[in-house]
């Protein structure tokens, strides 16, 4: 919870600080993956003081009532900000996967896969809620398991679609202008962040657990809830800062039409002619058509003051 009100601050931060109209529906996503995480949180303490502390005496012992008064409504609105933030954290993902791609027929069907899980959560999370019923219950298993099973395939589906494509601009942008340049928006730390990698893997280590009905997965369902908030401020935080992949990155650093010339004078350009960034070096010309956002990387942005 602490490293989630640290980057709740930081992404609060820079959105204040760009002091861009654009910035407010960022800002709203913010607020609202971090209500949900915190009210979950909040009530999953909540739900462990009834058992450990309070209904201690229960018959059975606090793991009997652990399982089976799971339909009190501090566990159900918990439950049910987890569904929220999830369906937050999904849909930003979807949408960062669009935009790096901007192909609609990539994302068609995890859009379909996102609105079957929200409605299988929507029907597990409330038939747990219903008396003498639980998540663990074999009555919400129909239900359960397919939901989590199908939010973890479209976890894993996105975290491959970004990286695929982070890698494949990664090797362009090396091939064309360097090592160097390929480490903000494609560097590893940068592909972590970007396909939010460990919201796949927690989310997949819990579905395992919990498909195997072993109660461990009781330990990981804040951690999911956790994470999946994280991961996608993670990204906002990335995006606010100018440094997250877009489709327009690779136009904005046109480094499919490097123009440059030979020198002429003290540092002419000859029109019309393409080349590689190695050539340019190589022939001591300079690159004439590279512009970048204010804050991108220093280096390149060495290139469009140059010029």
């Amino acid at each position: 919870m602490v490293i989630h009100i640290v980057i709740f601050s930081m992404c609060t931060y820079y959105i204040i600080q760009e002091n861009k109209a654009s910035n407010a529906k960022w800002f709203a996503l913010v607020c609202a993956l971090f209500a949900s995480g915190t009210i979950n949180i909040c009530m999953n303490i909540h739900f462990n003081e009834l058992t450990w502390i309070d209904e201690r005496n229960y018959p059975g012992g606090p793991l009997a009532f652990l399982l089976e008064q799971q339909s009190v409504w501090t566990n159900t609105l918990g439950n049910s900000a987890s569904l929220v933030a999830t369906f937050l954290a999904d849909g930003l993902l979807i949408y960062r996967v669009y935009a790096v791609w901007r192909r609609w027929y990539i994302v068609v069907v995890p859009i379909l896969t996102w609105l079957a899980s929200t409605v299988l959560s929507v029907l597990s999370t409330f038939q747990a809620a219903l008396p003498n019923s639980s998540l663990w219950a074999n009555n919400t298993l129909d239900f359960s398991v397919p939901f989590w099973s199908l939010s973890m395939s479209l976890n894993i589906l996105l975290t491959i679609l970004l990286v695929t494509r982070l890698l494949y601009m990664r090797r362009r942008i090396i091939a064309t202008l360097g090592r160097q340049y390929g480490q903000m928006y494609t560097g590893i730390a940068a592909m972590i962040v970007e396909s939010a990698l460990p919201y796949a893997l927690v989310s997949f280590i819990f579905v395992v657990l919990y498909g195997l009905n072993n109660t461990a997965a009781n330990l990981f369902i804040p951690l999911v809830s956790q994470v999946q908030c994280i991961a996608p401020m993670l990204v906002i935080l990335r995006v606010t800062r100018g440094r997250a992949w877009s489709y327009d990155t690779a136009s904005e650093a046109n480094i499919t039409d490097l123009r440059c010339g030979t020198g002429s004078g003290s540092s002419g350009s000859s029109s019309g002619k393409t080349g590689s960034a190695t050539a340019a070096r190589s022939h001591g010309t300079e690159l004439s058509r590279i512009s970048f956002k204010a804050g991108s990387n220093p280096h390149l942005q060495s290139y469009d003051d140059a010029v």
